[in-house]
């Protein structure tokens, strides 16, 4: 998890025990107040941020509980929703994993040719200057 996910998880945790250091009471637990919570500016929590999926359904959650509109049956498919979001998360990262190691294989496959005609060349070239050195007269001084 990375450094700003936390930032944010931890100003999420402190909005829900009211004990928040920079948003002032009274409050709604948002994506704005958990942004300014944690020192970000207003729309840093977004959806398109994939990595911030889990956190937005707490942040919902959380809400539900504080105004007393959740029930039992919101907050399980607010898991099931949260475990499709997670589900979906590791399948890019797989995908993206993917590419990324073909990718890699086609770069070492290149960077070994390179290598090998760098080798014979530099063969081609002793041999150059051998086969050169054989017609050069020498004068002594």
């Amino acid at each position: 998890m990375s450094k700003a996910v936390e930032k944010l998880e931890a100003a999420l945790q402190r909005l829900i025990d009211g004990k928040t250091l920079i948003v002032q009471p009274p409050y709604k637990i948002n994506n704005d107040a958990v942004a300014l919570e944690a020192g970000l500016k207003r729309g840093s929590v977004n959806k398109q941020r994939p990595e911030l999926a889990s956190l937005l359904i707490k942040i919902k959650e959380a809400e539900q509980i504080r105004t007393g509109k959740a029930t039992e049956k919101d907050i399980n498919a607010n898991k099931k929703a949260q475990k499709k979001a997670e589900k979906e998360q590791i399948q890019e990262l797989k995908e993206e994993l993917a590419e990324l190691q073909e990718l890699y294989e086609i770069k070492l496959s290149e960077n070994n040719s390179l290598i090998y005609h760098n080798h014979l060349l530099q063969q081609q070239l002793k041999e150059t200057k051998e086969a050169l050195n054989k017609y050069i007269v020498k004068f002594n001084n």
